[in-house]
């Protein structure tokens, strides 16, 4: 990397044309005459092989000096251009001698050659055919000299350690300078795979190139369709989002994931493993949010996910956080193997709210929690989420300390809803409760609500956030109450159509009491199962479009004609069993 960075050293300074501060080029009297250079190295139409295995070999370009006939002080600047050039506004390259431009040659290594070559995407092993000029002045009198010669590139072609992204659809706009850094992608033994990404926003309609180095002259390359073109156009941004952008010079290719969202998952946090707490993007490749973090079993940890999707999962690198579990490195889980990283869930805090922080920018993926003040007390809402349509949604909130009850009941206006069963210190509801948030709930230690009421909020009253079936658990040790509901959804699938990967997801209505119902277009032949992943899976080997399944049943087959149909379930209060029936429209 040291020599690259030579390389873009010496091309900067090749570009500087220093100024001659001489008294001897002040104010000249008289007539006088400027000769013309005479260039002698590279010879006219010489060859110029550069050779990999000599890659700090120089390179010269040589003249015999121009003259004034006053002895005025003679300055020298060469340009590389290509062959029938008529101007050097698009030189290739442009070189000041040493000694402020009065030395009568130039020298660069190969390497730095075949670089300038390649940025102009001429092919590994290519011969060139170009013009060397060299240009004297003297005060203001100009002459120049051209002469052919070619090179000869290196027959591997360079590889950068280093992309960037630029552009007017990207969040650093058209400013090269401030290009946005790419993450590297580099093997178990950190060497570069040639494979790099992004996180950062692209705006629709505008266009987006992406460079091996922060400057006008390295290389660009664009593309369409996801192949990578050297000096091609610009590639045209999609909807306007955030993205994850991948660039692979093995392939000549990049790809796009869009990002809806960056979520935390886990038991640490809201909804556990079934729930998804959003965080908000701010730019740059940060992402944050505020929440609360608690630990409603002995240990707690969570994940971040993209999208919902639970094959796009960071965890934490083993051994990278610190003692309080508040900052540590990150991993893609389906990258760590190739990276040689071993991971971990993200264990939780000590209680309390923290500001969370997940910083996506170049090389180390981090995450960062900042303890906030104490918050107010959390509503006694059950099933209160930021993702109600989850699969498994889950949630608890603080119920407060009480001595252990002998019993407990679920109150519904005084009416009794269930028995809780009691495990030590914690009452379970074990079967699901069709709650419904018109009625106000209590939990008592009597059945008639004549006992003592339980919870530090509205004297004990609850709701619910939405009609559904709940399972409940309160804790008398750690003061939380905890609720858990499940989502269905029909799945519909064949398996020459994609397969189960191919699926479709129909996510079906919840209607008071323990039904669920959802309409859609089926395919006859298609396999069929009610699921809330992947807890709950109603199936049968029956074929009549009406009877009972079971959980974890066989993949239902009777779909025998295309069409919309309604589709309905009324399951058991444990989910062990439905009845079904599809009825088409």
């Amino acid at each position: 990397m040291k020599t690259i960075q030579k390389i873009f050293s010496f091309i900067l300074l090749a570009g500087i044309v220093l100024s001659c501060g001489e008294e001897s080029n002040m104010d000249p009297v008289g007539n006088w005459e400027l000769s013309t250079p005479v260039p002698t190295t590279p010879a006219v139409n010489a060859n110029v092989v550069l050779e990999d295995n000599l890659p700090a070999a120089a390179v010269r370009f040589e003249w015999q000096p121009a003259s004034a006939s006053s002895r005025f002080i003679v300055q020298y600047t060469v340009y590389v251009v290509t062959a029938g050039s008529t101007g050097l506004e698009n030189a290739l390259l442009t070189l000041t001698p040493g000694n402020s431009g009065k030395n009568a040659f130039v020298e660069m290594t190969a390497q730095q050659l075949d670089y300038i070559l390649w940025t102009r995407c001429y092919p590994a092993g290519a011969e060139v055919d170009l013009e060397w000029v060299v240009v004297a002045k003297s005060i203001d009198k100009t002459t120049t000299a051209k002469q052919a010669f070619s090179i000869k590139r290196f027959q591997n072609d360079y590889m950068p350690e280093t992309m960037f992204i630029t552009g007017a659809a990207t969040e650093a706009g058209d400013d090269v300078a401030a290009a946005t850094p790419m993450r590297a992608h580099k093997d178990a033994e950190g060497n570069v795979t040639n494979i790099f990404d992004v996180y950062t926003t692209l705006t629709a309609g505008k266009t987006y190139f992406f460079r091996d180095e922060r400057n006008t002259t390295s290389k660009l390359f664009g593309g369409e369709e996801g192949t990578l073109e050297g000096c091609g156009a610009g590639i045209t941004a999609p909807e306007t989002g955030q993205y994850r952008i991948t660039v692979n010079l093995n392939s000549n290719t990049y790809s796009l994931l869009k990002i809806d969202r960056w979520s935390l998952v886990g038991d640490a946090v809201e909804g556990g493993w079934g729930g998804d707490v959003p965080l908000t993007y701010q730019g740059n490749s940060v992402w944050t949010t505020t929440i609360e973090f608690y630990k409603p079993y002995a240990s707690a940890g969570c994940i971040f996910r993209a999208n919902g999707d639970w094959g796009y999962l960071l965890k934490r690198i083993v051994n990278s956080g610190n003692a309080n579990n508040t900052r540590g490195n990150l991993v893609m889980e389906s990258e760590a193997a190739g990276m040689g990283k071993v991971f971990e869930d993200v264990p939780g805090p000590e209680i309390g709210t923290y500001k969370v922080t997940l910083n996506l920018a170049a090389d180390a993926y981090t995450y960062l929690l900042e303890k906030q003040g104490e918050p107010e007390p959390t509503p006694t809402i059950i099933g209160e989420t930021a993702n109600p349509n989850g699969d498994a949604v889950s949630g608890n909130f603080v119920f407060g300390e009480y001595n252990v009850p002998n019993e407990l009941y679920l109150l519904a206006d005084g009416v009794m809803v269930g028995t809780f069963e009691k495990d030590a210190n914690t009452f379970n509801s074990v079967k699901f409760w069709a709650l419904q948030a018109s009625k106000t709930y209590t939990i008592n230690s009597a059945s008639d609500g004549s006992g003592t009421n339980y919870g530090e909020v509205n004297d004990g009253e609850m709701a619910v956030a939405r009609d559904q079936l709940y399972q409940l658990s309160v804790n008398f040790e750690t003061g939380r109450l905890a609720w858990k509901y499940y989502n269905m959804k029909l799945f519909h699938w064949a398996d020459v159509e994609g397969g189960w990967d191919a699926r479709q997801e129909l996510l079906m209505t919840y209607e008071h009491p323990y039904t669920f119902k959802v309409s859609g277009a089926l395919s006859a032949g298609f396999l069929s199962k009610f699921n809330s992943p992947w807890e709950v899976q109603f199936g049968t080997d029956g074929t009549a479009l009406s009877g009972t399944m079971t959980n974890g049943g066989a993949n239902f087959t009777g779909i025998v004609s295309n069409g919309t149909y309604n589709a309905s379930i009324v399951v058991t209060d444990d989910f062990t069993s439905c009845e079904y029936t599809f009825v088409k429209q």
